[in-house]
């Protein structure tokens, strides 16, 4: 599958809307509530903190991949592309999103956090978001395609969604807790995320492209 100019298209559209205007309200919250979370005595390292607080703003690119506005499905499939370049871009814009709005979080948590991050931290965040991230992406496709939202409520209805992303991203992060944080097995732990990441481009995006077929069908 090649990744072509309408695949670019899409995934710029989708990486733009990330930061819409509307979303400014719901990820000040989210850096409060980081900076709130650095500052407890036995909380999860700066750069978890940034990674938790960033990954819970991005509910709706991981959870409602093609129902971003009440016609999108619709809408894609009148595009000349397959649903396996529409997955596969929108995830990638995801990913980008992900990378972007840590590091927009990270000039507010780790300036107010009281411990800097040394060089274990900083590898330790690396494999936390490689651990983490794949796993979402997975989750996320399959819940986009089965319990997808239509209408998209404000505020609100926003937090909300980022309260349960948090939980989800802290279900996700059990392995790296596991191989990582106790075992000290750094190379389980990449090998752990390059399973996840196969999978993910072997399994993920081809069954979501289908479901999404069999979904627009039946609407």
């Amino acid at each position: 599958m090649t990744f072509g100019k309408q695949e670019r298209v899409i995934f710029a559209m989708d990486l733009r809307r990330c930061f819409a205007a509307d979303r400014v309200p719901v990820l000040s919250i989210l850096a409060c509530a980081g900076i709130l979370l650095v500052a407890q005595r036995g909380g999860p390292p700066p750069l978890v903190a940034v990674w938790i607080v960033a990954l819970s703003g991005l509910d709706a690119q991981f959870n409602n991949l093609l129902n971003r506005s009440p016609s999108e499905l619709e809408a894609l499939s009148l595009l000349p592309v397959s649903w396996r370049g529409i997955v596969l871009a929108k995830n990638l814009a995801t990913l980008c999103a992900a990378v972007v709005l840590s590091a927009i979080m990270s000039m507010a948590i780790l300036y107010f956090s009281p411990r800097q991050p040394d060089p274990a931290q900083f590898t330790g965040g690396g494999l936390f978001i490689w651990t983490v991230m794949f796993p979402l992406l997975m989750i996320g496709n399959l819940r986009s395609v089965q319990e997808p939202r239509k209408e998209t409520g404000g505020t609100g209805d926003a937090l909300i969604q980022a309260a349960g992303m948090a939980i989800l991203v802290l279900v996700c992060s059990l392995p790296y807790v596991v191989i990582y944080t106790l075992a000290d097995n750094i190379p389980l732990t990449i090998a752990y995320g390059a399973i996840m990441l196969i999978a993910w481009l072997v399994r993920s995006v081809r069954g979501t492209a289908a479901r999404a077929e069999r979904l627009l069908a039946s609407s």
